[in-house]
């Protein structure tokens, strides 16, 4: 079974989405929806407390403005975690950062599938060089968009709320735990999902603060580990030492 956690701006989500994952999922499933309605959570707290309320095998974190738009999704993402290896696998991610704070998309080595709808205006994101003939690869972290981790890993990962603040830098931290832990984290392309989001409407001078410090706050935690890559050619000519960190 898998497990949809929200963190939600309501007391629940909208009907639209319900609908969604019940008519496109394919496979046993259960919603925990974390109300934020009140703003008493970060995105670490939140998805902290959905982790602890589920009961399925396979968690889901998704956005409460993502819609899936492929038939048995649930059925191909708990395929993708069926040889053990993979810890988290999500639809946007990057092979590459650096050991200077950078958030992952302004990587020059992106992999990515999903739909972008700005205000009624959808647009591909399709960034698929480094897939070859795969349906899923190799990154270092995966944006929050959406992005499945199996349940057993949160006996030794958890999202970090003690050291960050806000809605931003927990999927790229929670990431470099999954790697940590010895486990695999992917971009997969056979499943495509939309999101709704507007860059110009994104941050509030306030938000973009919290991004800022969280991302500071990420490089130093994690300077032992960076610069890191992953399902790529040897990138030692773009780091910023020649210490990379490749399995």
């Amino acid at each position: 079974m898998i497990s949809i956690i929200i963190c939600s701006r309501t007391p629940d989500i909208s009907r639209e989405l319900k609908q969604n994952i019940a008519t496109t999922i394919g496979c046993d499933y259960e919603l925990v929806v974390v109300d934020n309605s009140s703003n008493g959570h970060s995105i670490f707290s939140a998805y902290n407390e959905g982790v602890e309320k589920a009961k399925g095998e396979l968690l889901c974190f998704m956005h409460e403005d993502v819609l899936c738009r492929e038939k048995d999704w649930g059925v191909k993402m708990e395929k993708h975690f069926q040889d053990g290896s993979d810890g988290l696998v999500g639809f946007a991610g990057s092979h590459f950062l650096p050991s200077t704070p950078m958030y992952w998309y302004s990587s020059p080595f992106v992999s990515q599938r999903n739909l972008n709808n700005d205000e009624g205006v959808v647009e591909e994101h399709f960034h698929e060089d480094w897939f070859g003939a795969k349906d899923i690869i190799d990154v270092c972290v995966c944006d929050g968009l959406c992005f499945f981790v199996r349940k057993s890993l949160f006996d030794v990962i958890s999202f970090d709320e003690k050291t960050y603040n806000g809605f931003h830098l927990y999927d790229m931290d929670i990431c470099m735990q999954v790697i940590e832990s010895g486990k695999r984290v992917c971009v997969c392309r056979d499943v495509l999902v939309e999101h709704s989001w507007s860059e110009k409407k994104q941050f509030s001078k306030q938000g973009a603060e919290t991004f800022a410090a969280n991302l500071n706050l990420f490089s130093e935690k994690w300077k032992n580990s960076l610069p890191i890559w992953r399902g790529l050619p040897c990138l030692t000519r773009f780091c910023c030492s020649s210490d990379t960190h490749e399995p």
